[in-house]
């Protein structure tokens, strides 16, 4: 069986004396997509937080492609997070502002413009780039 991409293990958040995010435990396989559903206050938030690296688990551990990404900084992680109340550039197209990360990293237009198309048409949306958000 392949390692997962994502796993995650007997993960803890703690703030303070209240625990938000007790023996948590994730596997994703590399290509799955998988979304986090439930209540407000859950833990889902927070989880992703520490997925990204903007907050850091009081237990278990994080790896990304078989690396230990659990005390790594969010810039050190190669990985990305779209808030709930996520912003859009108003003065860029749709496929520029997915491109954005890829031209901050310094990736060639040629491989950004190709990974930009890549990721419209996996969600279905390859007539959008063109259009302002």
């Amino acid at each position: 069986m392949a390692e997962p991409f994502l796993s995650i293990q007997q993960v803890r958040k703690s703030f303070g004396a209240t625990t938000v995010v007790e023996d948590f435990n994730l596997d994703v396989e590399p290509g799955e997509f998988v979304s986090f559903l439930g209540p407000s206050g859950c833990g889902k938030t927070t989880v992703l937080r520490m997925v990204a690296g903007f907050e850091e688990p009081s237990a278990g551990k994080i790896v990304v492609a078989g690396k230990d990404i659990t005390r790594l900084k969010p810039n050190q992680r190669n990985v990305g997070m779209v808030f709930q109340a996520y912003a859009l550039f108003p003065n860029l197209t749709v496929a520029q502002n997915i491109g954005f990360g890829l031209k901050v990293a310094g990736m060639p237009k040629a491989d950004a413009d190709r990974r930009v198309a890549e990721m419209l048409d996996l969600i279905k949306l390859p007539q959008m780039g063109d259009r302002y958000p």
